[in-house]
C-alpha cells in the first residue's frame, strides 16, 4: 500500500509539472490531485524534491535489476542498458529537466555509485569513478537538451567513441 501511495503522489507531481512552474506548485495540490491527505503525504515525503528522488532511484533500482540479469558484464553493455533504463522514463525526465529538477540526478548517481567508492582505498580510482559519475550525467543532459532525439544505441556507440580504452578497463575493475 505505501508504494501505491507513494506512485499516486509522485504521478501527481509529474503531472502538475506539466502543467505549472515547480515553485508554483504546493504540496496541497499534490495532495489533492493524488487523492491523500496531506498527513500521508509526510508520512511518505519531506519535500517535492523527495518525490523527485524516489523516482530518480526507482529508475536506477530498475537499471540494476536489468544489468544483473545480462550475461556479459562489459562497459558497451552498461552504457547500453543505462540509456535504454532512462529512455524509458523519457517523459519525466524532460520534465524534470524543463522545470530546473533535473540536478537531482547528479545526488542520485553519486549514492547510487558509492557502493563502488566505498569498496576501494586506492584515491585515484575514486576520482576516476567521480569523473565517470559526472560524465554520464553530463551526457544525459545533453540527450536531454536535444530531447533524447538520439537512441540508447547512437547514445552508446558515441560514448565508446569518446571514452579512452584506459578508462575502459579502469571502471571494470
Amino acid at each position: 500500500m505505501k508504494i501505491q501511495t507513494k506512485e499516486k503522489i509522485t504521478q501527481s507531481l509529474i503531472t502538475l509539472l506539466q502543467e505549472k512552474e515547480y515553485n508554483e506548485i504546493t504540496i496541497k495540490e499534490i495532495t489533492n490531485k493524488a487523492e491523500v491527505n496531506r498527513s500521508t503525504y509526510y508520512r511518505n515525503f519531506k519535500s517535492k524534491e523527495d518525490i523527485i528522488i524516489f523516482n530518480l532511484n526507482k529508475i536506477m533500482k530498475e537499471y540494476t535489476n536489468t544489468y544483473k540479469t545480462i550475461k556479459e558484464k562489459n562497459y558497451e553493455n552498461y552504457l547500453k542498458i543505462i540509456f535504454e533504463t532512462f529512455y524509458n522514463y523519457k517523459e519525466f525526465l524532460l520534465t524534470i529537466y524543463k522545470k530546473e529538477q533535473i540536478y537531482l540526478l547528479q545526488e542520485v548517481l553519486n549514492k547510487h555509485f558509492k557502493n563502488k567508492l566505498n569498496q576501494t582505498e586506492n584515491k585515484l580510482k575514486k576520482y576516476h569513478i567521480y569523473y565517470h559519475i559526472g560524465g554520464i550525467y553530463n551526457f544525459i543532459i545533453c540527450w536531454l537538451e536535444n530531447d533524447m532525439k538520439d537512441t540508447p544505441e547512437k547514445l552508446t556507440k558515441i560514448t565508446m567513441q569518446i571514452i579512452s580504452k584506459e578508462d575502459k578497463i579502469n571502471l571494470k575493475n
